[in-house]
């Protein structure tokens, strides 16, 4: 016959498996707490989860976010193999410019049945969503000098590619692109992709970049979609949660 169980025994491990069920309880969808905590709505990037913490004198509420949200944060996808230009010009006008747009609205204008576009085709249609373009030569030591994201052109395994630079220092370049999402690479990283002009008489301007530039002056911009300090993305990815607590 076995020795019936304390009572006491019998408490504390009720006591602990209820408070292991209240924090699974809590770890749930944000939209499932989201009259709980309006801070958070109406957010252009809210939390995947949210995790609540109860303690004897505040509640902790920890914001959750993937890796995959955090990476894509910002960033218009591309949903073509070659669309990588309308996507690239809708993150740098949405993401700086606090414009609205969709890869289709600019493939659309654009007009290109393979969907392969040029420098030249994007600027073609700027004006029509009130911005212009302007398509430079450059070097890396201009780059650093920049003060708002470009759009450059990169040869990506052989392909070529549109991707937008939002920060960029001395030793790293910071991307959102519209395949990858939110990358960082080492100077010597992104020169190999960056520096595919053939110009001897000018060696230094080794890349290209397309300039946006709104047609109204009135247009605000978002400065922190650039950045002059770019860190790797397994630090921001930290850096990025947020605590919040409620007394």
């Amino acid at each position: 016959m076995k020795k019936p169980r304390s009572k006491k025994l019998y408490s504390l491990r009720t006591d602990a498996l209820s408070c292991i069920l209240s924090l699974t309880s809590l770890f749930a969808p944000s939209s499932a707490f989201s009259l709980d905590l309006p801070g958070y709505l109406g957010k252009k990037n809210p939390p995947d989860s949210i995790l609540l913490l109860n303690t004897h004198t505040a509640q902790i509420s920890i914001a959750i976010r993937s890796w995959k949200s955090l990476r894509d944060v910002d960033v218009v996808k591309q949903d073509f193999d070659y669309s990588c230009s309308a996507a690239s010009l809708a993150t740098l006008l949405n993401g700086f410019y606090g414009q609205s747009l969709t890869e289709e609205s600019l493939l659309k204008a654009m007009d290109k049945g393979d969907l392969k576009a040029s420098f030249e085709d994007m600027q073609k249609i700027l004006p029509r969503f009130g911005f212009k373009a302007q398509g430079f030569a450059a070097s890396y030591e201009q780059l650093v000098k920049l003060k708002a994201p470009v759009v450059v052109y990169l040869k990506h395994r052989k392909d070529d590619h549109f991707s937008v630079l939002r920060g960029i220092n001395e030793n790293m370049v910071w991307l959102a692109d519209p395949s990858l999402g939110n990358r960082t690479y080492s100077k010597a990283q992104f020169l190999e992709m960056w520096q595919t002009r053939n110009d001897k008489e000018r060696e230094e301007l080794s890349g290209k970049i397309l300039a946006i530039l709104p047609l109204n002056s009135k247009v605000s911009s978002n400065s922190n979609f650039f950045s002059k300090n770019p860190r790797r993305q397994t630090i921001q990815a930290v850096e990025q949660s947020k605590i919040l607590m409620f007394p």
